[in-house]
């Protein structure tokens, strides 16, 4: 699971432009996209690896860190 934040929705839609045009030109394609037309919580489903991408205040109301928080973290952002 990865989560990133945008700091509004034209910020998390360019996240969400990049990572899967960056995955494409790889041949990886999402099987599913979710959430984009409004862009505070675009959902990337990669199959293994899902992507999360919130504007700040979604990503501190859904608390998915804590969620998961017995998921080992491989990095984090300090």
């Amino acid at each position: 699971m990865v989560i990133i934040s945008g700091d509004v929705p034209t910020h998390t839609q360019a996240i969400s432009d990049n990572i899967v045009k960056t995955l494409k030109e790889k041949g990886v394609v999402p099987s599913s996209v979710e959430g984009y037309t409004e862009g505070r919580w675009i959902f990337l489903d990669y199959g293994d690896i899902l992507v999360n991408i919130f504007i700040p205040e979604l990503r501190e109301y859904y608390n998915l860190e804590w969620l998961w928080s017995d998921a080992p973290t491989i990095y984090k952002e300090s």
